[in-house]
């Protein structure tokens, strides 16, 4: 997987998506045919989480293992993976916002869920403010958000829902990414806000604290799952599959004591801390955060829905059997094995 891109290229790739310069683009490694129909174009998320995937799958060589030509782009938001599935640019996610593809969905966009990939959520709930020793004393306090429909945002909905606060006694401020709303409860400019379970690391020597972690207050909430166009499906269906298996099975290694290392260097050479990536994998080897069988069970397809209903950003729950496609999961599988 070559790293390096320059701007011009950058730029000129994104282009066609409105993708701007905040996106990172990993240019892919081949595994081996080439060829449209064996290249996939990968569009995630440039959270530290899933660069650190990027390095490991780097690392560990599991998309030659399976022999497919997968290209990544990283890019700042979910809108904008959303916008290169539209445009064609890209052919798939897999570690990017589940809870913004079903409103795209709802709108005529022709994607399809092939299944769940961080099925467990990494994030958690920090506060500076000594005044906040629970949720149930968010009424009055300023929240570090999304815009309307974003995961922050119908996260914090939720959890004001489940200890029936209005939305209205709190001040939703939006602060833009779940790092950004990390940030600014670390510089004390809103109550509440989101980060990494990981950020445990940073926070306690600035005096903030997690309240808790996202899956302990909902335990429903998918963080993402994989995401591919009908076209795509249509066309580099073989290729998907590998694609598939060859996160399926690095989500098995990252079960096993063995990943802890690799996965705390490469969490570091995606910017993070040792102390923090120590936590982190913890964590995602505790709860098997991301799945080994791309799972997604349909209780946590619709809830993450209704979470966009109650915001307003859907206006019903998409059913489940009509917009998912597991055939190719099950095939991806089957080549692990």
């Amino acid at each position: 997987m070559n790293h390096s891109l320059s701007r011009r290229s950058f730029l000129g790739v994104t282009a066609g998506v409105g993708i701007g310069a905040t996106g990172l683009l990993t240019a892919g490694c081949s595994g081996g045919g080439g060829g449209g129909g064996n290249t996939v174009k990968i569009a995630n998320t440039a959270a530290t989480a899933s660069l650190t995937i990027n390095h490991l799958m780097d690392e560990l060589g599991y998309f030659t293992t399976f022999g497919v030509d997968a290209k990544i782009t990283n890019v700042s938001s979910g809108t904008q993976v959303v916008a290169a599935l539209a445009s064609g640019s890209a052919d798939i996610t897999v570690l990017s916002g589940f809870i913004g593809m079903f409103p795209a969905i709802e709108k005529g966009l022709p994607l399809k869920v092939l299944g769940g990939t961080q099925v467990i959520a990494t994030e958690a709930f920090f506060t500076g403010n000594p005044q906040v020793k629970s949720f149930q004393d968010l009424a009055g306090k300023t929240l570090g958000v999304g815009a309307v429909g974003a995961q922050l945002y119908d996260g914090f909905i939720a959890v004001l829902n489940k200890y029936k606060i209005s939305p209205k006694a709190v001040t939703f401020r939006n602060v833009g990414s779940s790092a950004d709303s990390f940030k600014s409860v670390m510089a004390k400019q809103i109550d509440v806000g989101y980060g990494q379970v990981g950020d445990q690391a940073l926070a306690k020597p600035k005096g903030v604290r997690m309240l808790n972690t996202v899956n302990g207050e909902l335990p429903l909430y998918i963080n993402q799952g994989s995401v591919a166009s009908a076209k795509a499906i249509s066309s580099k269906r073989k290729a998907l599959v590998k694609v598939l298996a060859a996160y399926a099975k690095l989500f098995q290694y990252l079960t096993t004591a063995e990943s802890k290392s690799k996965y705390i260097a490469a969490y570091v050479a995606a910017g993070g801390g040792k102390e923090e990536a120590e936590i982190e994998w913890e964590f995602i080897n505790k709860y098997t955060a991301y799945s080994p069988t791309l799972d997604l069970p349909e209780a946590k397809f619709n809830y993450v829905q209704q979470l966009n209903v109650e915001a307003g950003s859907q206006k019903k729950v998409l059913d489940y059997k009509k917009y998912t496609d597991f055939s190719l999961r099950s095939e991806a599988l089957a080549l692990v094995k």
